[in-house]
């Protein structure tokens, strides 16, 4: 008994100093003018503890991979659709997720679809996707892909081909591709899981090199830099 106490003790103590290790790397962020595009709040993460602007649309919602992937590769055209809500996703998994999380809204980007998860109703899903998408700076886009929602290697590899700064969360170490970095507590699985409530698997991830790392050549390629992760 008092074996496992300790244990337990340990382990939350762990997990707590790692969390402080990730807020102490996003903190240490000197940008506040950068637009992370990113398929769901994992991404969005730096956000969370900068106390900034959203200058991006994509917060608090989800994308399935392949609505993301045309999303990204084709910003500017979907950003100039209206958004049409819709009763159900037409994913089979969207229908089972929309239904276990409450019935949030969903709508319909030209031939996407985007999950607003954490938005009420579909009024102000759609307000704070106009006003935050009139923010987006286009100058410094960061996109942010996980192995998640529907993923393929193939959507993996579109990603890895996306111009600009980009960061991919993986399970599984995949060394081909440029932007992936592999989340270890997940090792063995075939996605990541909730890494934005259990951000502490995320205390390896360099965000002050993706966000201020060397500026972005007028073709959109990286400089040399060094690795987005700190155990690279």
């Amino acid at each position: 008994m008092l074996s496992k106490l300790l244990t337990k003790t340990t382990n939350k103590a762990t997990k707590l100093a790692l969390k402080a290790q990730v807020q102490q790397h996003i903190r240490g962020i000197k940008s506040r003018d950068f637009s992370i595009i990113a398929s769901n709040c994992t991404g969005t993460l730096p956000y969370r503890f900068l106390n900034m602007t959203y200058l991006s649309p994509t917060a608090n919602l989800f994308f399935y991979a392949p609505c993301y992937i045309k999303f990204a590769s084709r910003l500017d055209h979907y950003l100039n659709q209206e958004l049409k809500f819709v009763g159900s996703s037409k994913y089979v998994q969207g229908r089972i997720v929309h239904q276990q999380f409450g019935q949030y809204p969903i709508a319909h980007l030209d031939d996407i679809e985007i999950h607003f998860m954490h938005y009420d109703t579909a009024y102000d899903a759609q307000d704070k996707w106009i006003r935050r998408s009139q923010r987006i700076n286009r100058e410094k886009l960061i996109f942010a892909f996980t192995d998640k929602d529907l993923c393929t290697l193939d959507l993996m590899l579109q990603f890895d081909q996306l111009p600009g700064r980009k960061i991919l969360l993986t399970a599984q170490p995949s060394p081909w591709l440029s932007s992936a970095i592999t989340v270890p507590a997940y090792r063995g699985q075939s996605e990541i899981g909730n890494a934005y409530t259990n951000y502490h698997h995320l205390s390896h991830v360099n965000y002050r090199r993706l966000v201020d790392g060397p500026a972005v050549t007028q073709s959109f390629e990286l400089k040399e830099a060094g690795p987005l992760s700190t155990t690279a």
